[in-house]
């Protein structure tokens, strides 16, 4: 597990270079959050990027957008998917990516982390409201 600034959880598998990023971040339920625009935030960090796929989504009952992709990345050639999940009041972002010769590999196992996921509410201050 490593840690990255303004990132909740990264699991990274040293000997394959798969990583699993997951983030949350609350917003206010009034407002309407585009799962298409937040996804395309999120693959600034990649260059040449060519989406397979995308695609609306549930995990866990939720409504989510789910992208796969080639790209590059630090000079190296990954494959990656993308979930853009909806929750009440906080938004998820749950990304696996790998080097492109390994990505069938470990896709596998990171169905399996995203199987088991458990969504939770993030914490309010006393008197916030999402």
């Amino acid at each position: 597990m490593l840690s990255w600034e303004e990132v909740d959880c990264v699991l990274w598998d040293q000997k394959t270079g798969a990583t699993i990023v997951v983030d949350a971040a609350p917003f206010k339920e009034k407002e309407k959050i585009d799962l298409a625009n937040l996804t395309r935030h999120l693959l600034i960090a990649f260059e040449r990027k060519q989406i397979i796929s995308q695609d609306a989504v549930t995990v866990k009952g939720r409504e989510a957008l789910r992208t796969v992709l080639t790209a590059w990345a630090e000079e190296t050639e990954i494959q990656a998917e993308i979930y853009v999940v909806r929750g009440e009041g906080v938004r998820y972002d749950i990304i696996l990516w790998a080097p492109r010769s390994v990505f069938p590999s470990v896709n596998g196992v990171f169905h399996r982390f995203l199987e088991n996921v458990t969504f939770a509410q993030p914490r309010l201050k006393p008197g916030e409201r999402p």
